[in-house]
């Protein structure tokens, strides 16, 4: 059975850790405590991976045009083929528009924006747009845990009830 690349694998992990924390983050900040900065700590840590992850989208997606995914089985039915394809294209889109319109969503206020610690500029855009991006954000936000949630019934069909041996392509135990 032909695997990922290392590359691609790396990728895959560190954004999947990245993205689940992000969105953790995201979803429960309201219920971080605000006294002692804590909330604040949550939100700068929030950006900054946010941030990366557009980094890490960019790289992986040049990486998979660069080294193309190992083709699907041959047994794949159409409709699996299909879901498949649309999961990965949605993830990408996901990965590159949520953290995009948080950035835009900086504008809503006058704090800095910042990596880390490193000033990012602000996109310079009117309340109105920056409201709407965040707006935008949470649907995402949403949309991104769906697209996560079929992600991960995937791979319980493909273990549990196909048993077909599709995890180790991703670095997930030794192939049968």
């Amino acid at each position: 059975m032909s695997r990922y690349s290392k590359g691609a694998i790396t990728l895959h992990w560190l954004m999947a850790v990245l993205i689940i924390g992000n969105l953790a983050g995201g979803f429960l900040h309201d219920f971080v405590p605000t006294e002692g900065g804590q909330r604040s700590l949550v939100m700068s840590l929030h950006k900054s991976f946010g941030l990366s992850i557009i980094v890490l989208s960019l790289v992986r997606l040049g990486w998979r045009l660069a080294n193309p995914p190992p083709p699907l089985p041959n047994y794949f039915t159409t409709g699996e083929r299909f879901l498949s394809k649309t999961v990965h294209g949605a993830f990408y889109a996901a990965m590159l528009a949520l953290p995009l319109s948080g950035w835009v969503m900086a504008d809503r206020n006058t704090r800095p924006l910042g990596w880390f610690g490193v000033p990012v500029p602000k996109f310079g855009v009117e309340k109105a747009i920056a409201d709407t991006a965040h707006d935008l954000h949470e649907i995402l936000g949403w949309a991104l845990l769906a697209l996560l949630a079929l992600h991960v019934m995937g791979i319980i069909k493909h273990k549990w009830l196909d048993r077909d041996n599709l995890l180790p392509r991703m670095g997930l135990g030794r192939a049968r």
